[in-house]
């Protein structure tokens, strides 16, 4: 889906969601929560033991949100 047409579908400025997908931008909860109705995707917040558990980490950390947001990129 190029940034144009999911710009229209989201409600944002192609430009907002060019910033949003590069990862290099932080932008608001709106807009991600606007990009992944867009994509049929939902948003879930979970405490991080739980998010460990289910991504089968045993580091101490979760990768930082902006290295989170990098399968966004192949919508």
């Amino acid at each position: 889906m190029s940034d144009v047409e999911l710009a229209r579908k989201t409600g944002l400025t192609r430009q907002s969601v060019s910033h949003a997908l590069s990862g290099e931008h932080n932008y608001n909860v709106n807009s991600l929560l606007a990009i992944a109705e867009a994509n049929e995707q939902v948003v879930m917040l979970i405490p991080r033991d739980a998010a460990r558990a289910l991504m089968g980490i045993n580091e101490p950390e979760i990768p930082p949100f902006a290295t989170m947001t990098s399968g966004l990129l192949s919508l």
